[in-house]
């Protein structure tokens, strides 16, 4: 497969299998999110559907670039005078184009939808607490607000909208035998609004990231429990702060100048963000596992305590210290079945966060 210059090395078959590997980290954190929430609460939430919804966008995306990614890079090399332009590559062109756009639009939906799964977390938690609820309601707006501008950008960066499909510009030269409209969409004004959109869009993410963050942090600030607990629950709400990250590098690595994106770079960091959000927003559920590995530690710990300090006691009594067998049959271990289910010492502690915000709010 031929690699095109300033794609970083990139073949069509080494782009579409980086894909496919960040899409199936993404698909195997929502695989162990699920089961924990399962296993944890016996039940998936209303942010668990989010995430799922994210992540049936995430892997649309994916097909989509099993299709684009052949005309992407005929279109980058046909623009590098790699290849020889034909009246049939226009077509080819025209739907790379169209895949584009409605990849773009993906990209932006699935990136939201994770935004929205921690808001009804959020929104769980702080049900009760009017206070917080004012803050949620602003943060969940401007939210709603920044995708719109996403939109907005995208549609005013080619006008009239028709054109964004049509190669043109840069490629008179090469397409003025074909091209309808040779100056479509390559205009001064236009390339400036489309990389204006890329700001716009990273900025609305970044920001709206920082306020949904700060949701939780706040409600932190609050809460009456044990320093290495607040500390878990910080690291929690905090997780965004991966996903910003990679989206500053996405913006970076894309790169903005007189021209287009690169396509090539703009479909790997699509990608790669849309996969680490999905990562992201997996990650707080985690927690339940180290939590009941915790408790399982407390749990031993306190019954071999109890046993040693029960050897250690004087006993005057010989028959006291060994009861009868009735008596003994009688006498019940928290840590045996009890009508016929096993009871969890350390259950509480795995129903996840809200739960322990939940019981906080009640003291």
């Amino acid at each position: 497969m031929a690699i095109v210059a300033g794609a970083g090395g990139l073949s069509p078959s080494s782009l579409e299998t980086t894909i496919w590997l960040v899409v199936a980290i993404a698909i195997l954190f929502a695989f162990f999110r699920f089961t924990i929430r399962l296993y944890a609460l016996r039940k998936l939430l209303a942010d668990d559907v989010a995430v799922a919804g994210a992540l049936l966008l995430l892997i649309s995306l994916a097909v989509m670039y099993k299709y684009a990614i052949p005309k992407m890079f005929e279109v980058v090399r046909v623009a590098q005078g790699e290849e020889v332009l034909t009246l049939t590559f226009l077509n080819r062109a025209t739907v790379f184009l169209k895949l584009q756009f409605a990849i773009i639009v993906l990209f932006w939906t699935e990136i939201w939808v994770v935004k929205i799964s921690f808001l009804v977390f959020y929104r769980s938690v702080f049900s009760g607490l009017p206070e917080h609820m004012l803050g949620w309601r602003l943060v969940a707006g401007f939210t709603g607000l920044t995708y719109a501008l996403c939109w907005a950008f995208q549609l005013a960066s080619c006008i009239p909208i028709p054109d964004y499909f049509i190669l043109g510009g840069s490629w008179y030269d090469a397409l003025h035998r074909f091209a309808k409209n040779p100056g479509a969409c390559e205009t001064r004004r236009d390339i400036y609004y489309s990389n204006v959109c890329l700001y716009v869009a990273a900025v609305g993410d970044i920001v709206s990231d920082l306020l949904i963050m700060a949701l939780g942090l706040r409600l932190l600030r609050k809460l009456q429990v044990r320093r290495n607990e607040k500390l878990a629950l910080g690291a929690i709400f905090s997780v965004g702060f991966i996903k910003i990250a990679f989206a500053v590098v996405r913006v970076v690595k894309i790169g903005v100048s007189a021209t287009h994106v690169n396509p090539i770079w703009l479909a790997l960091w699509t990608m790669v963000e849309a996969s680490v959000a999905i990562v992201v927003a997996c990650l707080p559920s985690f927690r339940v596992l180290f939590a009941q590995g915790r408790r399982r530690s407390e749990s031993r710990q306190a019954v071999t305590l109890k046993v040693f300090r029960k050897r250690q006691s004087p006993t005057p009594n010989e028959d006291m210290t060994h009861p009868s067998p009735l008596e003994e049959g009688n006498q019940s271990d928290p840590t045996q079945d009890r009508g016929g289910e096993t009871e969890d010492l350390y259950w509480h502690d795995a129903q996840m966060d809200e739960e322990l915000i939940a019981s906080d709010r009640r003291k």
